[in-house]
């Protein structure tokens, strides 16, 4: 998030399969203050101009620049059984199919060409693609992402 503006507008941008469904929600969270409303005023491109309720200058928006924005979990539509939330499977742990065992699922990240993930080892962090490509299965019981051994290129 950035500011736009004197009247404290911040620029916003969702990863929401539907961007504009970032403005459904009851309560927002940003930098641990509660927000009831994320207000569009319009929007370039792909980044969205908002106003925070009760955020009227440059200097209060300053606060807020640079942060994620939170919501409810039980905002959230519950998902089909085949379905899951990218969050849900944070501290998952990462293997590939041969048995190798990556790390643990800690962040997922956005550069625009489609979902990345963190997968940390010790003290490093790997980046890697998470694209059906890739993913051979899921497993919700064991918190377990199987990738394909062809990923192992990407990692060595």
């Amino acid at each position: 998030m950035g500011l736009h503006g004197l009247k404290g507008y911040i620029k916003v941008k969702s990863f929401l399969e539907n961007p504009k469904d970032l403005f459904n929600f009851d309560k927002y969270f940003i930098n641990k203050v509660s927000f009831s409303s994320l207000q569009l005023k319009f929007n370039k491109k792909s980044i969205f101009i908002c106003e925070l309720p009760g955020i009227n200058s440059m200097e209060e928006a300053k606060n807020f620049v640079k942060a994620d924005i939170f919501i409810c979990r039980s905002s959230l539509t519950e998902t089909d059984e085949d379905e899951i939330y990218l969050n849900d499977l944070i501290s998952f742990n990462v293997e590939l199919e041969s048995g190798l065992c990556l790390g643990e699922l800690v962040k997922f990240y956005d550069f625009g060409g489609g979902p990345i993930i963190g997968v940390k080892h010790g003290n490093e962090e790997k980046m890697l693609p998470f694209s059906k490509n890739f993913i051979i299965n899921i497993d919700r019981d064991l918190g377990l992402i199987t990738l394909s051994s062809s990923i192992k290129t990407l990692i060595d």
